[in-house]
């Protein structure tokens, strides 16, 4: 089959995108011809296709003089946030994207369009793709950006109807698409997400070095409970020098500043600024513990990376997360989950409850650490039940969703 991936975001960088172009990676192996558009800007490229089946759409240009419109208003790269563009702007993106689309189809004439985050992109290509299978894939981002901009929602996204499939983070995601969308449940299939197998597995032996190194890797921002972490970390280390933290991302101007602040004097803490999967995979793999202090995550990818990378987690009490890695891993001392405060309009903290969040963090921190110190090893078992939820899994459950709808359509 002709298969034709469609994202308004740069491919990687983001869990999205990471999601994007693991896909394309391993639907190879079913055979497939396949093509992607994408958004691109400042000479960024994609190669795991060749040139001639990429449709990419590029931003910081004379046709869209201002960067990606990110589906969370802080990116790991520049960015537009969605709610602020005016009328002007959105007709110019949703111009390129339709010609761009137009394009493809004459071109490539795909059989299934699978069609990343349901939002604006989505409801012109179902406009576009009228006799294609078209699959839609939630990344939660999307239901974020409909629950707190009802107005553009209501406005620029209603062509949801057309899709034939919606690819779901997990069961309790259903209810929340067809709730947000009106798309019904029938059609919503829960996949998850999953890891590079390629790139995150652990070392057969770590080295010991004396220390317990601990590590954050997300978008540095309020809603992923960095400046909490740096304080619950701080605690901790006071009496532990043998502890180091190591904070992967690179923050705006603002959240720098803030960072700094909140780190202070520490000299057991330091900024590294990683872009590549591959090196971050290379990077982590050293590491003993990683944290995720989210208050917001459609499913927490890198904790599942980071558990297959041989690293013991941290992570607050992320729905998708705990249904995705069943009982067995929740209860095997692998992850330990933090509660979390109160929240409000989707990931943000009432005031009053962070310091109780914070002390949370603290407990679950420690449990891992003194792990760690005493030398545990994952229980038997735990790693291959991390591995279920490689992107092979992954593509193979897709792929057979592909194969079905195609029979469903033949007479």
């Amino acid at each position: 089959m002709r298969v034709l991936h469609v994202i308004a975001q740069l491919p990687m960088r983001t869990g999205s995108g990471v999601y994007y172009s693991n896909l394309v990676e391993e639907l190879k192996k079913y055979g497939h011809e396949q093509a992607a558009s994408f958004a691109t800007q400042d000479g960024c490229c994609f190669d795991i296709l060749e040139a001639h089946s990429q449709y990419p759409v590029c931003f910081k240009s004379r046709q869209l003089p201002f960067p990606i419109a990110g589906m969370s208003d802080v990116m790991p790269y520049e960015s537009t946030v969605y709610s602020s563009m005016d009328e002007s702007m959105i007709k110019a993106w949703s111009g390129a994207f339709e010609e761009t689309l137009v394009h493809a189809k004459s071109d490539f004439r795909p059989d299934a369009v699978i069609l990343h985050h349901l939002w604006m992109l989505t409801s012109i290509a179902c406009g576009i793709f009228d006799k294609e299978i078209k699959i839609g894939v939630c990344h939660n981002t999307d239901i974020r950006q409909a629950e707190q901009h009802c107005d553009m929602k209501n406005r620029y996204v209603t062509n949801l109807g057309g899709l034939d499939a919606v690819l779901s983070l997990s069961d309790a995601q259903k209810e929340k698409i067809t709730e947000t969308f009106g798309i019904p449940q029938s059609r919503s299939v829960a996949i998850g997400g999953g890891f590079n197998q390629k790139l995150f597995f652990p070392y057969s032996a770590k080295p010991k070095n004396g220390r317990v190194e601990i590590v954050f890797s997300a978008k540095i921002e309020r809603s992923k409970g960095i400046f909490e972490l740096v304080k619950a970390f701080k605690m901790i280390s006071e009496n532990r020098p043998n502890l180091h933290l190591d904070i992967i991302g690179t923050p705006t101007a603002e959240n720098a500043e803030r960072l700094s602040s909140t780190v202070g004097a520490a000299g057991n803490i330091a900024l590294v600024p990683i872009t590549s999967q591959a090196a971050l995979a290379d990077y982590i793999r050293d590491k003993d513990i990683f944290v995720m202090p989210s208050y917001f995550e459609g499913l927490g990818l890198m904790a599942i990376e980071c558990l297959a990378s041989g690293l013991r987690v941290v992570a607050t009490e992320i729905e998708a997360l705990r249904a995705l890695l069943g009982k067995r891993i929740n209860c095997s001392g692998t992850i330990e989950y933090v509660p979390l405060p109160r929240i409000y309009d989707t990931d943000k903290p009432f005031e009053e409850d962070i310091e109780q969040f914070i002390e949370g963090l603290s407990t679950k921190l420690l449990k891992q650490i003194e792990r760690v110190e005493k030398g545990e090893p994952f229980p038997d078992g735990i790693l291959d039940e991390v591995a279920k939820h490689s992107w092979s899994g992954i593509a193979e459950r897709i792929n057979d969703l592909i194969e079905r709808l195609a029979a469903a359509q033949c007479p």
